[in-house]
């Protein structure tokens, strides 16, 4: 056990490095204003949180099960976590699950894009190609029930699409399709999640965080029914910044590595390109689940 430093002074810094992400994600304000207060924060919070335990944990990966503000993090973005291993996860008793889970997918791949987001059908069009035998969904396509089906017991899935975060719901929280909201509920419809997926839309990893540490969205959801592996967004991301990384993810996994250590490099490789809204969509993605 080490004490570590107060929970408010996390919170502070943890608020000033989320508004400063989502004015870089949005693009209001100054660029290098904001840049310089997402990295004093990202600083400071490596410093209380990580620094410490530089000496017992190494450059080894890290399972991180956070609690209370700390599921709001976007680890990636503290220098201690840049390029590293991640894996987070809501318990160590669910991370051992999906650790120790013997692989149940049917080896399908399921991609899909959803409406009004140009970037997104680009980067389904992408993975296609590298996934020619994917189920693929995009435009008219791309209903709910049509893509609730696709992913009952597929290898990896890929959604890329409108996000939103329901705080005051979280249940509700939604993934937006050609006929209207993918919610929590429609994935509890799953008889058999699939295997890996990654949810490219804003705020698709964040979870509401309940007494007790219950962790309540459509990341948590996904990992109880069974999910090993989810890779999400902590923030809000552009879509147009993030099809590199997404592409970069894909290759990577494609080349046998584990999908924490594929989402390190492909953010390591890409953090420094590009302007500010693009090193959001780079850090924003994190790995839930065993890794």
């Amino acid at each position: 056990m080490h004490e570590l430093t107060a929970v408010s002074e996390v919170e502070r810094r943890l608020g000033e490095l989320r508004f400063g992400l989502r004015r870089l994600a949005y693009e209001l304000g100054s660029p290098a204003s904001f840049t310089a207060l997402v990295d004093r924060a990202a600083h400071r919070l490596d410093a209380q949180l990580l620094e410490p335990l530089r000496q017992f944990v190494g450059d080894r990966p890290l399972v991180i099960v956070p609690t209370g503000p700390l599921h709001e993090m976007p680890w990636p973005i503290l220098p201690s976590c840049l390029g590293r291993p991640v894996s987070v996860a809501p318990s160590a008793a669910l991370w051992h699950r999906a650790a120790t889970a013997e692989p149940a997918g049917d080896g399908r791949r399921v991609v899909v894009s959803g409406p009004d987001l140009p970037h997104a059908a680009a980067e389904v069009a992408a993975l296609a190609r590298r996934y020619p035998e994917a189920r693929r969904f995009t435009g008219r396509t791309a209903r709910v029930d049509d893509v609730i089906t696709a992913l009952d017991g597929a290898d990896l899935g890929h959604i890329a699409a409108h996000g939103r975060f329901r705080a005051d719901n979280p249940l509700f929280s939604e993934l937006r399709l050609a006929d209207g909201p993918l919610t929590a509920y429609d994935l509890e419809r799953l008889a058999r999640p699939p295997r890996r997926i990654v949810l490219s839309a804003c705020d698709s990893g964040r979870s509401a965080v309940h007494p007790g540490d219950e962790v309540l969205g459509l990341a948590s959801v996904l990992l109880a029914l069974g999910t090993t592996t989810l890779i999400a967004t902590a923030v809000p991301v552009p879509d147009h910044a993030s099809r590199p990384l997404m592409l970069r993810f894909h290759r990577l996994l494609d080349d046998g590595l584990s999908p924490s250590r594929a989402l390190a490099e492909a953010q390591r490789d890409l953090s420094t390109q590009g302007p500010p809204a693009n090193r959001v969509a780079t850090i924003g993605f994190v790995c839930y689940g065993a890794g």
